[in-house]
């Protein structure tokens, strides 16, 4: 499995990243076009990273 985080764009789409380090998490909580962010979590592709990112933010209908 691979480390993955996320976040929500302000025009509602969500976004998955993978994880490297704690710098890109950083740099979107910055960011003024973006709404929310995880913190790192396991996926084991980018399917299941959507998936779990929508569970984590309480969207599990929302589409990317």
């Amino acid at each position: 499995m691979n480390k993955w985080w996320g976040y929500l764009h302000m025009n509602g789409t969500l976004q998955v990243k993978r994880f490297f380090s704690r710098e890109g998490i950083r740099e979107a909580e910055e960011s003024p076009f973006v709404e929310m962010t995880s913190g790192s979590f396991e996926a084991k592709d980018r399917k299941d990273a959507m998936n779990k990112l929508r569970k984590i933010f309480g969207m599990q209908g929302v589409k990317s």
